[in-house]
């Protein structure tokens, strides 16, 4: 596999600016979705460099139990290892395979992640954001589809879990409270992974990107459209519609149905903000294929 992203990007950055003025942020993010062995899950990582303040989360849903983990912790000038005492992330290859655990009071995780594909590299294809450049959405960002193994342990049983899953880095001036919406998808086929964004903010037009990868070869989205959202009598969202064209010019036309989800609060990204974490089923309209993944809304009512 060849990738633009050096192996280097994969850590901790400490030439983050000093300033402390504005949101900088490094974030990382990695999920897991086992049906046959009904467990499930997100865990991210946030480096709040603005604050000097580091965030823990691991969201689990076992035999339909939320376990839901949150730490903070402050930053020093050294901090290096992504781990807390109780999450962790270790980067034993970069790009290739990396190891995750997490030992909670009600039950442990221990993953091992694989490339699946090669990473998707998206601020102009490799290109960093420049360091100086201060707009609210100013990142370096790149995502990739994984295989997991490893076990669960909840209750004294320990189940062993073998499934797909997705990760993404990110890092740079993330300003998030214009944002008056975003939709995020990542889903899994047993040949691709299809990942889509539609990013929207008051008085300008839709923001779409993605990507599809395949044994050949990752290939940009050029185009998104959200067709439709149906959504349960208290306003959660529940299903969606995407049509979506590639640099290629193929259509994929993706249909979600949310069978398991958490609801998060976000008031850090402003007032009565939302983000939906869906776990669910995708088909590709126009084959019948089935998949599994994420389908993420965040919503400010303003």
């Amino acid at each position: 596999m060849a990738t633009t992203v050096p192996p280097e990007d994969e850590f901790v950055h400490k030439d983050y600016p000093r300033d402390q003025e504005m949101a900088w942020k490094e974030n990382w993010y990695f999920n897991f979705i086992d049906r046959e062995k009904n467990a499930w899950g997100i865990n991210h990582i946030s480096l709040e460099r603005h604050k000097q303040n580091a965030r823990f989360a691991a969201f689990h849903i076992v035999d339909d139990e939320i376990l839901m983990y949150l730490n903070e912790v402050p930053l020093t000038e050294d901090f290096s290892e992504l781990a807390d005492g109780k999450l962790r992330v270790d980067f034993v290859e970069p790009h290739k395979k990396f190891h995750l655990t997490f030992d909670g009071p009600n039950h442990s995780v221990d993953l091992t992640y694989l490339a699946r594909f090669d990473v998707f590299d998206y601020p102009q294809r490799g290109k960093k954001a420049p360091q100086g450049d201060k707009n609210s959405m100013t990142i370096n960002h790149y995502e990739q589809a994984l295989t997991v193994t490893g076990t669960i342990t909840k209750d004294g049983a320990t189940r062993q879990i073998s499934c797909l899953g997705h990760r993404d880095h990110s890092w740079g001036y993330r300003d998030e409270t214009m944002i008056a919406g975003w939709n995020w998808i990542a889903v899994q086929f047993p040949d691709k992974t299809i990942n889509v964004s539609q990013v929207r903010i008051d008085g300008l037009p839709p923001m779409g990107r993605g990507f599809v990868s395949e044994a050949g070869g990752n290939t940009g989205i050029s185009k998104v459209n959200i067709v439709s959202t149906e959504r349960d009598e208290n306003g959660a969202p529940v299903s969606s519609t995407f049509e979506v064209v590639d640099e290629s010019g193929r259509s994929w036309n993706l249909i979600s149905r949310k069978f398991s989800g958490l609801v998060l609060p976000m008031n850090e990204k402003g007032k009565n903000v939302v983000v939906y974490e869906n776990f669910s089923e995708f088909t590709l309209a126009d084959s019948d294929e089935k998949g599994l993944g994420i389908d993420e809304y965040l919503d400010n009512p303003g």
